[in-house]
């Protein structure tokens, strides 16, 4: 009989984000990890744009859950 395995609870990242009126990107103003953002860690940091840090939290797994008015919410299942 196999042994039971315990599940990981679900990575969920969760951004604060403004938008910028003179240049119209979107800028990280905090985060929130809950689990791991690796391999994104370095790109959520409050003050970077969001578009890469976006493009790496996708290509590592997360998917949009969430997103009201200057917050997304990602989360990624292992």
């Amino acid at each position: 009989m196999a042994t039971p395995r315990i599940p990981q609870p679900p990575d969920v990242v969760t951004l604060s984000v403004v938008r910028n009126p003179l240049t119209g990107r979107r800028i990280i103003t905090g985060s929130s990890v809950i689990g791991s953002a690796a391999p994104c860690a370095a790109l959520i940091a409050p003050g970077s744009r969001l578009a890469p840090a976006l493009r790496c939290l996708v290509r590592s797994g997360f998917r949009l859950i969430a997103r009201t008015q200057g917050i997304w919410v990602f989360r990624r299942i292992r």
